[in-house]
């Protein structure tokens, strides 16, 4: 099998269960992508995070809500060794969250949109971010997330 197939069927595997109603409960969602085994937890939360980036930038996949899981895809992506990634959202959430706000309170308020400077669009996150999402799209060739995630998939 390869990594795009098997990422492909354990990505498939994990979001059995999240439809709209749970995806609009804080604490359903929350709690249903925990209780997943760790493996799909992983899969998921890293190939969401990982196409929001690609799809419109960090500020998109934490103005979408999907930041919640920040703290989580940082231990995933170094339970997968991709380093430089957690680097990058390392930066971001520290830039987001300069309050210092607990895990479990920085998932409410991302949840909840309650962060103002990323539901107002404030302009010197927006470019901070920006140029983190030029770092971590300059990482294809060096820290190829299909390569990393697939190879950590089949080793289970």
């Amino acid at each position: 099998m390869t990594n795009d197939e098997i990422i492909k069927e354990k990505f498939d595997e994990s979001v059995i269960g999240i439809d709209e109603k749970i995806l609009k409960n804080e604490n359903a969602y929350y709690n249903h992508v925990v209780n997943m085994p760790q493996h799909l937890q992983l899969v998921y939360t890293v190939i969401v995070f990982h196409n929001q980036v690609y799809n419109g930038g960090l500020h998109q996949y934490f103005f979408n809500k999907y930041g919640m899981f920040g703290y989580r895809v940082i231990e995933y992506l170094k339970l997968i060794k991709c380093y430089k990634r957690v680097n990058i959202l390392e930066k971001a959430i520290k830039e987001i969250n300069k309050e210092g706000w607990s895990e479990a309170e920085f998932r409410k308020r991302v949840f909840s949109r309650t962060i103002k400077k990323v539901t107002d669009f404030d302009e010197d996150l927006f470019d901070f971010l920006d140029e983190l999402d030029d770092e971590y799209y300059e990482l294809e060739d060096e820290e190829d997330l299909e390569i990393y995630l697939g190879e950590y998939l089949k080793s289970l």
